[in-house]
């Protein structure tokens, strides 16, 4: 029921915030402001508890974009807790659901979390639990600080996901959201590179020591409001390849124009990040890409571009005077890589102290993080520079083979149903685009911690859980195909 084309809810929601606001006034000049505020919250707290109940897609909306903004907020507030702060939405959005559910109108299908990626990820959170236990572990409060960004993160944000984005508008929704916030995130980087940075900024680059990496001898490596160059330059690696296949499928000719703006955005983005890993991601993107197209113009194309790139960049040395350029030329040549040839060396030292650990040292005590929590070992001296040499140091050689097997699975289940489950051709070219950009993240973890970072995480959980429901979409699609099919035969009939 409506009332002047507004939902009761919405109306009733409306009331309790005015009523909020005229108690609060009304205590405030009658009784003690503290108690006034207490009283006045009341209305608050139920109209919110109305708009949980009836938003719960909203509220992971704001999830999502607040965690493409977390860490940058984190180096203008300095007690905010990233971390802790996402905790706190992802419960929100928990509750929502909970709340959503008691509601006997809802449309939450919980029947499709049960999927085979699904028990794949908990095969590794039940991994992940037993990590507890480990003799090597010294600290639970490690093993919980840790134990978020390698599994937990994954399996909430996998089934939240599952459970919300139930139809097809939601899906081209959220990649319509991600390209607002990749062309926010340039603009960002723009304003550093060409007005330079405000105090915040300057404060973690000189006073925090992020300056180290970031102001070296080939340049200013950007990184916008991320964490760090590196989840910058990965995260704009991701976009690019996202929206560039996508671009390239059967849509609105202004959708094809804008995702195509939005990638070159993302692709010049990249290079000032001075991300050199980044530069595997639209190779292993566009290559996976040409593999589930199964088109042979198509693979002409993309194929062409990537051999001209890989030719450009390993043979040449056309542009050289540029910082970018040079940089990024750097990471076709890794044996001429000093930084390169450091890490292999600190892997081959970890190998030793690793013999005897099969299960690692414990989550949350590698690289430094051990002596945290009263602890010293060798291994903690160690730098891990890599997101998959964290896992091995972390849950030893059964966890590494455990996590690597789940990924490899997930990627050969996710090409499955992207080459035999989907018969529409926009919907196929989205899921390619998100696949191609996910399966380079994953060879990427191999040289960097980027992969789980905020807001890359997220963004590939989601990704994989609109892969995984994609069938639904498709078929959806075709039910509303065929239902406009039989209005127009009845029309002419």
């Amino acid at each position: 029921m409506k009332i002047f084309g507004y939902s009761i809810s919405k109306i009733l929601q409306l009331v309790f915030l005015i009523l909020s606001v005229l108690v609060i006034l009304f205590a405030g000049l009658k009784i003690h402001w503290g108690l006034s505020l207490i009283i006045g919250i009341i209305p608050l707290i139920i109209a919110s508890s109305l708009f949980i109940a009836s938003s719960p897609y909203w509220i992971f909306i704001s999830l999502f974009i607040f965690n493409y903004f977390i860490m940058g907020l984190t180096r203008y507030l300095p007690g905010l807790k990233g971390g802790v702060t996402m905790d706190l939405l992802i419960l929100f959005v928990i509750a929502s659901l909970i709340i959503n559910k008691i509601n006997p109108k809802t449309k939450y299908n919980w029947n499709r979390v049960n999927n085979p990626m699904t028990y794949s990820i908990l095969i590794w959170v039940i991994y992940c639990f037993l990590e507890l236990f480990n003799p090597q572990s010294v600290s639970s409060q490690a093993w919980f600080t840790g134990a978020r960004g390698m599994s937990l993160y994954f399996i909430i944000i996998f089934i939240l996901s599952t459970l919300i984005i139930n139809d097809y508008k939601k899906v081209k929704a959220i990649l319509f959201i991600w390209s607002i916030l990749t062309i926010i995130a340039f603009i960002k980087v723009y304003i550093q590179k060409n007005y330079g940075f405000d105090v915040a900024e300057k404060r973690w680059l000189y006073v925090d020591g992020g300056a180290r990496t970031h102001i070296i001898y080939s340049g200013i490596r950007y990184f916008s409001f991320f964490n760090d160059a590196a989840t910058f330059g990965c995260s704009m690696a991701f976009s690019f390849v996202v929206f560039i296949i996508s671009a390239f499928g059967k849509i609105n000719l202004k959708y094809k124009i804008y995702y195509i703006i939005v990638s070159l955005i993302a692709l010049y983005s990249m290079f000032q990040s001075g991300t050199r890993v980044a530069m595997a991601i639209p190779f292993i993107g566009i290559a996976t890409y040409l593999f589930l197209s199964k088109r042979i113009r198509t693979v002409l194309i993309f194929g062409g571009i990537l051999v001209f790139m890989f030719l450009f960049f390993k043979y040449t040395n056309i542009g050289q005077g540029n910082s970018n350029i040079r940089r990024a030329r750097t990471a076709f040549n890794p044996s001429k890589d000093a930084s390169f040839l450091v890490r292999l060396e600190n892997q081959n030292k970890m190998k030793t102290y690793m013999v005897d650990k099969p299960f690692g040292i414990g989550i949350g005590l590698s690289a430094g993080r051990a002596q945290k929590y009263g602890s010293y070992t060798k291994l903690s001296e160690l730098p891990t520079d890599s997101w998959f040499v964290l896992v091995w140091i972390e849950t030893g050689i059964v966890g590494l083979c455990l996590y690597i097997g789940l990924l490899l699975f997930i990627l050969v289940y996710c090409a499955y149903i992207i080459m035999f489950k989907l018969k529409n051709n926009e919907l196929r070219q989205y899921m390619m685009g998100l696949y191609g950009g996910i399966a380079g993240m994953m060879i990427a973890a191999y040289a960097n911690e980027a992969f789980t970072q905020f807001p890359n995480g997220f963004i590939v959980y989601i990704g994989l859980a609109m892969i995984s429901l994609s069938p639904y979409f498709d078929k959806e699609i075709e039910e509303k195909e065929q239902k406009l099919y039989n209005s127009v035969r009845e029309r002419i009939n």
